[in-house]
């Protein structure tokens, strides 16, 4: 542990005086105060995690811990994996953008919603198989090809969302420093990579519950200095955002094309959740390592608190419509921001707010995307070890679990290389700002993913009838990207379309097999 420690100092300090040496817009204002503060967050969790980690070896405890987790840790490791790095700075810029305001908020309610559909619905199935992961049970109910469908359908998902969650992650270093997105994507994959590394799943439960309270208080902060920076506070914020046509909320539109509206939040978005929480293994994995299902019910309850975080990040976003509205950007800035609006937010904390205070909210919005990306990665470890590659070389399934640990700890580190290269290529496809972005790449696999657990929980379906389903909802998503259909309604609709040609297949080939 001290060589990893050894390389990370003198790493990540030599970046950071190279850093203060540059000449750039954003990054004036970091002073070494607030290096140091990043510094102490990024070294201090790393320590922590080795500290925490499960000393317990074989898979179960590099999985799912033990199954000895507290439900109160795990509740906050799921609000810090699904808190990303987009709420912390896309929904300030979705606000601050030409045509943005609070509309957004709406999809809270489906947030909420989805957490409960989970408890209720697929969470205690999965704990009276004591399975690794929801493919497991699509393999106990639906056979070995459709769950290796399912998991197949969850890396291409999860792969590409995460590269996005990284993309947001680095561009806030680059914010801060002026370095390339080439060299911040790589310092954050590679501390991502450690902490996965260092224990598993218990590493990264702990680690994230401490960011979770790091980036909590980071918003609250924020909040705080966004509307003390306002002359006559609150109320010439809302004064200045109104007048802005800022402050709309609800929108009750039925039209498709619209991205946020009510009926979006309470349907597209509340699938959309369910899918997180319920086959997205990168979510999924926290509820398995309760002690047993009345833990995992409160620790998936509990979590539905993260939407906070996005009201917070909300206000805060009118906060800097209404200060850059009193002092104009630089065109110099101004023409930056435009063509990477994600940008805001840290450009505002790294100049605007005292130091220290924005060292602090620059560590919340790397607890916010770290704890995202070091949850993937074991997500992802776990998926293609001992789900894929045990199709692939069946060696695997009478290998001692030891050696099956140090395979995924290098599995890791493949999945931290590309997760790297896909948020470098995802660099040059930020026209919609990565709020969108985030939600669009897993829209192509999750709609499917959501179809496949609701037949594994009926006990239908089969290969074939899943795979023609599959086929035809990539089809019919893609009509519906090219139409400029909400991509929320991806993932009800490909659910749909998935049960709907899986069970007319199910009900067909019976029919003949009874006639015969």
């Amino acid at each position: 542990m001290k060589n990893w420690f050894t390389v990370l100092i003198a790493l990540f300090f030599s970046f950071a005086l190279y850093a203060q040496n540059e000449t750039e817009i954003a990054s004036s204002g970091f002073s070494i105060l607030n290096w140091s503060v990043l510094i102490v967050f990024l070294l201090g969790t790393t320590l922590i995690g080795e500290l925490v980690k499960n000393k317990d070896k074989g898979l179960d405890a590099f999985f799912k811990g033990g199954n000895k987790l507290p439900w109160w840790a795990v509740s906050l490791s799921l609000i810090a994996t699904k808190t990303s790095v987009a709420t912390f700075i896309a929904v300030p810029a979705f606000i601050f953008s030409m045509n943005g305001n609070l509309t957004y908020v709406q999809m809270t309610i489906g947030f909420a919603l989805g957490n409960i559909l989970f408890v209720f619905v697929l969470l205690k199935e999965y704990y009276e198989e004591g399975i690794f992961s929801p493919y497991e049970f699509i393999q106990n109910r639906l056979g070995v090809k459709i769950s290796q469908l399912a998991r197949t359908f969850f890396m291409i998902g999860a792969t590409m969302s995460q590269g996005v969650r990284l993309l947001g992650t680095a561009l806030v270093l680059s914010v801060i420093t002026g370095q390339s997105t080439v060299v911040c994507i790589v310092i954050i994959a590679l501390f991502a990579v450690i902490w996965s590394y260092i224990g598993g799943i218990t590493t990264v439960v702990w680690t994230d519950a401490i960011q979770f309270v790091i980036f909590i208080f980071g918003a609250l902060f924020a909040v705080f200095y966004a509307v003390g920076d306002i002359p006559g506070g609150f109320g010439e914020m809302m004064a200045i955002a109104d007048k802005k046509a800022k402050l709309v909320l609800w929108d009750l539109s039925l039209d498709p094309h619209k991205t946020y509206t009510l009926w979006v939040g309470i349907l597209g978005c509340t699938f959309f959740e369910f899918g997180s929480n319920a086959v997205d293994q990168v979510v999924t994995q926290r509820a398995l390592c309760c002690k047993n299902l009345k833990e995992a019910r409160k620790a998936v309850a509990f979590s539905v608190i993260g939407v906070v975080t996005t009201w917070l990040m909300a206000i805060v976003g009118i906060g800097l419509v209404a200060y850059y509205d009193i002092n104009p950007l630089s065109d110099l800035v101004s023409e930056s921001i435009s063509s990477e609006p994600d940008r805001i937010f840290p450009y505002y904390v790294v100049n605007e707010l005292p130091n220290g205070i924005s060292g602090l909210i620059i560590a919340a919005m790397f607890a916010a995307g770290i704890s995202t990306l070091d949850s993937a990665l074991t997500a992802l470890s776990q998926t293609s070890v001992m789900g894929i590659g045990t199709l692939v070389f069946p060696k695997l399934k009478t290998m001692e679990e030891n050696k099956i640990v140090k395979i995924s700890k290098r599995a890791i580190i493949v999945w931290g290389f590309i997760l790297a290269l896909l948020a470098f290529t995802f660099s040059f496809f930020q026209d919609g700002g990565l709020l969108a972005l985030g939600f669009k790449v897993p829209g192509y696999a999750y709609g499917t993913l959501i179809g496949i657990a609701f037949l594994a929980l009926i006990r239908k379906g089969k290969f074939v009838g899943v795979l023609i389903g599959a086929m035809i909802t990539i089809i019919v998503i893609a009509l519906m990207h090219r139409e400029g259909i909400s991509f929320f309604w991806w993932f009800p609709v490909g659910a749909l379309v998935v049960m709907i040609t899986a069970l007319l297949h199910w009900s067909l080939t019976n029919k003949k097999e009874l006639e015969q």
